[in-house]
């Protein structure tokens, strides 16, 4: 009796094959429309862990967990009071933005580790964001805090966060207006943009230096100082004096920004709104500025002082970003418009696909 023919069995994965296939699960779990979302979740985790430091240094709260770093008053989760608070929450959200950031690093260093872009900015926010943690730690243990550390916390704070923003918005552009970056853009304007960036951060450290002396009343009205056009420059009145008169001709050349960018809209519609967002950001800074002085130091107003700074310098490190070419193998088979003339409508040959 012939016996019943047996069904081929199914042979076993290889380990190639196992690997295979839990990576292909991963990738669809963590995909990279999952890294776009984590870039923005960690793009305003480090705004707030921005704002939260403005509070802290507002507040006096920076020895609220005594002159321990990173537990809190020698505990892990202290007693508290309301300085307590304010410093340990800054330190938790701290904690958890880092797992973020590190967690984002890793995403866009495996989808788009070839773009020159993320090459750069990935480094970049784990560098500041431990940079500004050790700074933080030193304005910790050392009491008093040289008011330079405390503000050079702050343009780390700063660089970090900004680095965060423009790897979020890479991910989002990066199919669309990304490829604006292939036409051309003058030189001059290239080098303005990147002036008016070092320049700005110039400015904003010698603000957070200005908060950290306790000076910023010194000149107690806006926009003179003490109602002089060029007051007595020695001390706290010099360095207020000195910070505005920096601030003024940032507005100088946000202004001339503008003017240019304005010409190249119509084969750069994306240098020009970022013209607009970095005008908008310079003239709402100067408002704010002079809210700090006429509130005398409402908490309020050095938030929105501080939450400003760091939008405005997004809007710069956009920018930057725009001002640059993308690398070869990532351009698109566009024709750039670089022998269209300024003012002239873009050539259908160089629209977006």
């Amino acid at each position: 009796m012939r016996q019943p023919a047996s069904s081929p069995s199914t042979p076993p994965l290889s380990g190639s094959s196992r690997v295979a296939d839990v990576r292909g699960a991963l990738e669809r779990i963590f995909s990279r429309q999952f890294f776009r979302v984590l870039s923005v979740i960690t793009a305003i985790g480090m705004f707030l862990v921005l704002v939260m430091g403005v509070t802290v240094t507002t507040t006096n709260s920076g020895r609220g967990c005594g002159g321990s770093w990173p537990l809190c008053n020698g505990k892990f989760i202290p007693e508290f009071a309301v300085s307590t608070l304010i410093e340990f929450s800054h330190r938790a959200v701290t904690g958890v933005e880092t797992i973020l950031v590190l967690a984002l690093t890793a995403g866009v260093l495996y989808y788009w580790r070839r773009r020159r872009e993320i090459q750069i900015l990935a480094p970049m926010m784990v560098i500041f964001l431990f940079l500004q943690a050790a700074l933080g730690a030193l304005a910790v243990v050392f009491d008093p805090t040289p008011p330079e550390i405390l503000a050079a916390h702050f343009g780390v704070s700063l660089l970090s966060f900004v680095s965060i923003l423009l790897v979020a918005i890479f991910l989002f552009e990066e199919k669309t207006t990304d490829r604006l970056r292939d036409r051309h853009v003058p030189a001059g304007f290239r080098n303005l943009v990147f002036a008016l960036a070092v320049y700005t951060y110039v400015v904003v450290y010698t603000g957070a230096y200005v908060r950290h002396r306790g000076v910023e009343l010194a000149c107690s009205t806006w926009p003179l100082c003490n109602g002089q056009f060029v007051p007595n420059l020695t001390g706290g009145q010099g360095i207020v004096f000195l910070h505005r008169f920096a601030a003024l001709l940032l507005a100088a050349g946000a202004i001339w920004l503008f003017l240019w960018a304005r010409r190249l809209r119509a084969g750069r519609p994306d240098l020009y709104w970022g013209s607009v967002a970095v005008l908008v950001g310079v003239i709402l800074q100067a408002l704010e500025g002079a809210t700090v002085v006429w509130s005398r130091l409402n908490l309020f107003s050095l938030l929105a002082h501080g939450g400003l700074i760091a939008l405005l310098f997004g809007a710069l490190g956009y920018l930057v970003v725009h001002a640059l070419p993308r690398q070869r193998d990532a351009r698109s088979l566009v024709k750039p418009a670089a022998k269209a003339p300024i003012n002239a409508a873009p050539d259908p040959t160089t629209a977006l696909p």
